[in-house]
């Protein structure tokens, strides 16, 4: 059997390339943490064909290594580069940009190893889909058919059904399971669109139930929370389809009703910055808060705003959805120590978001600029803290986002208790942006309760 070396750190990424390289190409997977590695292990078998891995892993240049390694044996493996922003001229090398594509790379491994990857292109693709536990804690019963994943080998997995179609769902149900450490149910491909479809349409029913009730704010948050994560992941994946707009537009309008029907704007930040939700959640909604409230004390807070900065606070962020402690990082360089993957989606991941949203042309206009200058950057890519010829509407996102970001990094880091604001009047002394900053301080020094 042909043997394939896979080097790859992040976990979701090596499973969906060994289990369908494995699945559509017959091959035995060797799983190797580094390029130091694969070459102890090429020393001893120097037949093995391929070998896929990142341009780099944390301090290793893994690409370069591995190149001039097997240049300088002349061995006849090939190499797959993920991320690889850099050329090669190499013929054995086949360098694929975009890092998690992982369908060219069994494309790519096809052509290499002699297999027609015309006949693979309808094969691609996992037959079943995973779906956090935590999102059938919103069901009352199932759609569809609901398996558990077991591992068989290193590279093969069976699912077993457990919860049947119509079955009724119970907290108590979800909860044996999450106590017996799994993490994931799964939906078969055929299955799937229809259940995220029925899933997002009872989030809505909920959050609008909840909504007009609105007796546990806690419960509530947590709730906006998982309807955000669902509606982020889902548009990644499928792109703006109804269900997850009407999800979106539920999330957004909450977001809104929150700050509004909160006298205390110190009251509402601290139960989001303490809720159990995601970290992106805590931020798209305390950004929304906190502009929203800025506009208030500076007298423009006309819903056109209101609703355009709650979006873009809401769409700001999404690329981040599967990397979300990729948010904190604020400066280039930050951003230059992370592996290059990461560092082009920190870079580029306002521009990338804007071009999502331009996608959606019944979002309010002028959510997507709000998005493209969120770190100061005319072109979203990188940092400025230059915002000459920005709009006011942006110059109020961009410090919200920045005091945001310092409050979720003064929570989890600690340090110095002088107030977040001194740091921003430091970071933009322009006229137009103290006034903002001192609107900000107004909002704060109301007496939380």
């Amino acid at each position: 059997m042909t043997q394939v070396i896979v080097i790859e750190p992040n976990k979701t990424l090596h499973e969906l390339i060994s289990i369908n390289l494995s699945a559509f190409l017959a091959v035995d997977i060797i799983e190797r943490q580094n390029a130091a590695d694969a070459i102890n292990l090429l020393s001893i078998l120097p037949s093995i064909e391929l070998v896929i891995l990142p341009s780099k892993i944390e301090n290793e240049e893994s690409a370069i290594v591995l190149i001039d390694y097997i240049k300088l044996n002349k061995l006849k493996t090939n190499l797959i580069i993920l991320g690889g922003q850099r050329f090669f001229d190499e013929d054995f090398v086949q360098s694929i940009p975009k890092y998690a594509d992982w369908e060219s790379v069994i494309l790519h491994s096809a052509k290499i190893l002699g297999i027609d990857p015309e006949k693979l292109k309808p094969k691609i693709g996992p037959e079943y889909f995973p779906v956090a536990l935590n999102y059938f804690y919103s069901l009352e019963h199932t759609l569809c058919d609901v398996f558990i994943r077991i591992r068989k080998s290193p590279s093969e997995f069976q699912y077993i059904k457990r919860i049947h179609k119509g079955d009724e769902m119970t907290a108590g149900l979800v909860e044996k399971y999450e106590k017996q450490g799994l993490q994931h149910f799964y939906i078969t491909k055929d299955d799937y669109k229809n259940f995220t479809t029925y899933l997002s349409n009872q989030l809505v029913l909920k959050l609008e139930k909840e909504l007009s009730d609105q007796k546990d704010i806690n419960k509530y948050i947590k709730l906006m929370g998982e309807s955000y994560d669902i509606a982020t992941h889902e548009i990644l994946k499928l792109g703006f389809q109804p269900e997850s707009i009407q999800l979106t537009d539920s999330i957004v309008h909450s977001m809104v009703r929150n700050t509004n029907s909160t006298p205390v704007m110190a009251n509402l930040l601290h139960k989001l910055i303490n809720s159990k939700t995601g970290l992106l959640f805590q931020n798209a909604h305390m950004t929304s808060v906190v502009a929203q409230e800025i506009l208030k004390k500076l007298k423009m807070s006309q819903m056109e705003s209101i609703e355009t900065i709650a979006y873009a606070a809401f769409f700001m962020d999404i690329m981040f959805a599967d990397y979300e402690e990729l948010l904190k990082i604020n400066d280039r360089e930050e951003a230059v120590l992370l592996l290059p993957e990461q560092r082009d989606l920190v870079l580029k991941h306002a521009a990338i978001a804007h071009e999502l949203v331009l996608t959606q042309p019944a979002l309010p206009i002028g959510v997507g600029q709000l998005i493209l200058e969120h770190h100061g950057a005319y072109d979203g890519v990188g940092f400025n803290h230059r915002i000459d010829g920005f709009s006011d509407l942006s110059k109020i996102f961009i410090i919200a986002r920045e005091f945001v970001l310092r409050l979720i990094l003064f929570k989890e880091r600690g340090g110095e208790t002088r107030p977040i604001t001194d740091e921003l009047y430091k970071i933009y002394p322009a006229p137009d942006m103290i006034l903002i900053i001192k609107a900000l301080e107004r909002s704060l020094k109301k007496t939380a309760n």
